[in-house]
Order: C-alpha cells, then structure tokens, then sequence
C-alpha cells in the first residue's frame, strides 16, 4: 500500500538531511539536537521514522508513542505506529492501534489505509476472515484499490478457499491497474483451482517472452505436476531454482525470489530448505501476503 502523502513528505525531508551527511546515524543526531531545544511532536516522527529506516523499533515506539501523547489527534502519527508496531510483530497492539486510528479518519483514503492495516494484522494474526472482512471495506471505500489490497485479499480467499471469487477479482484488479504483479497472480488462482488445463497455455504464453523465467517455469511446473507430467515439471523446477540462486544476493535478498525458492523446495519435497526460505522472508519483513502464500503451499504440501 503506497504511503499516504504526509509519511512521503517527511521521508523527503529526512532523506534530504541523511544526503547532507555522512550516515543515517548523522540525521539522527541532527533531529535530536533540534528535539532537546524544541520537543515538538513533528520533529519526534520525523526522528521515529530515520529510527524504522535503521531498524530501531524500539527507538520508533518510543518517539512515535511520546508525538501521539503531544498531538493525539494525528492521524499519521498513529498510522505510523501501527506500521511500526507490525514490524516488531506486536499485534494485538497494532489492532488497537489500527482501531484507534479509524475513528480519527475522515476521508475515505484515510478509512481505506485504516481498514488495510487491520487487514493485515488480522492476516497476520492467522484470522482470514476478519482480514477479509476488513480488505473489503477498504474497497468499499476505494474501488479500485491498490495493487496490494487485492495480494492482501487474495491471500485471504485462497486461505478460504474462495477460488472462483479469488479469481474474479483478481482478474479484475489486472484489468483496471494493468499490473504484471496481478496477472501472475491471478495465473496462480486458476492453478490453485486446479484448472490446469486453463492455466498451462497462459503460462506458456507469458514463458516464451521473458528475460527471467523462473517465477513462470514454477508456474508451469505447478501445472505439469497438476497434470501428472512429473518429469517436465521436475526439469522446470531445477532450472528455475538454478536461475534464482544464480540472481539471489545473501545480503540483501530479493523478498520475491526468496519467496520462488522457498516454492521450488517445497514442489521438490524438499521441506527443510522451505523452511529456511520462509525464516529468510520473515527477518526482512517481507509482506504478509508473500509470507502467507508460501506457508499455505508448506501446509498444503
């Protein structure tokens, strides 16, 4: 979900800082000089979010926390938290939070980027229903949605079994946003839905024009294996997991191809090595609705 405007415009401010200097640590310093002269709830957020940016959530909390108690009307400082709060997987906090923030909303961007947020803790929190229930009311608000909003819904229906419905939808938000993220995952449904025969031609159509193939080699792979063509679908799966170790960088992976490898290691039964992939994709904060795709095909496999 794209940051609402306020968040982009103090990230501008505080990039524009960290240039100034050496480091990230640097903007830090210069924010709490200003702090210990003018202790405004602005300058604390502006500071909460150069804390996330280095991964001290601690720090976040604490500033984000100190601006709500100053100004606790602000919508954006509450949403910040919020964010803040997930990423240390305090969830029963981040719903309250959330919560809390949606009766402070008063357009419906502001309702829908409420609603979102409860959806994913609730995704989170192993509760699709209520994920789902909450990704709707934010379409409510906003129709078109965001490309997330249908990941995050779509993860929700295949966890409940809505495919036909997961389908639709998904078809329809490639439809109206022209993504290439959407269409991949609305190829996914049909396969989830066990149409292999509907999926294969889709997925060949999509291999014959790609650079980097892997994600659309375990696609068909996936379709292969429904359709008991085993050995094609065997070769499929190592070479596209030659492809992703070959473009994975170990210190800053790629969430998407850890997410294919983890998938390929699990279509080989190899249940271990997904597991390391999935642990991989959590200690970066990867998305819920990547995360929650893999662990569904551990679980199913």
């Amino acid at each position: 979900m794209p940051l609402p405007r306020y968040i982009l415009l103090t990230l501008t401010l505080t990039i524009s800082m960290v240039t100034a200097h050496e480091s990230p640590e640097h903007n830090i310093q210069q924010l709490t000089a200003h702090i210990e002269s003018d202790r405004t709830p602005a300058l604390l957020f502006q500071r909460a979010i150069a804390y996330r940016a280095l991964g001290r959530l601690e720090n976040a909390t604490s500033d984000l926390v100190e601006a709500i108690t100053l100004a606790p009307d602000n919508l954006g400082y509450q949403l910040e938290l919020c964010r803040t709060q997930l990423a240390q997987s305090h969830l029963d906090k981040a719903l309250n939070t959330a919560n809390h923030a949606l009766h402070l909303a008063d357009t419906a961007s502001q309702r829908a980027a409420c609603h979102m947020l409860r959806a994913e803790t609730y995704h989170r929190s192993n509760r699709p229903k209520p994920s789902l229930q909450a990704c709707q009311l934010a379409f409510r608000e906003i129709p078109e949605g965001e490309i997330e909003w249908y990941l995050m819904r779509s993860a929700n229906q295949l966890i409940l079994g809505k495919h036909k419905q997961r389908i639709a939808d998904l078809k329809a938000g490639h439809t109206h946003h022209h993504s290439a993220v959407l269409k991949e995952h609305w190829i996914d449904a049909i396969i989830d839905s066990s149409d292999f025969k509907t999926a294969l031609p889709l997925v060949e159509s999509e291999l014959s024009d790609r650079r980097w193939k892997s994600s659309w080699l375990i696609k068909r792979a996936r379709a292969l294996q429904g359709l008991q063509r085993d050995a094609e679908a065997s070769a499929d799966l190592h070479a596209a997991l030659a492809e992703i170790n070959a473009r994975l960088i170990p210190s800053r992976p790629d969430p998407l191809l850890l997410a294919d490898q983890g998938l390929v290691h699990v279509l080989l039964g190899d249940h271990a090595s997904a597991q390391v992939s999935l642990k991989k994709l959590l200690q970066i904060n990867a998305p819920a609705w990547l995360t929650a795709r893999l662990e569904a095909v551990i679980i199913k496999k």
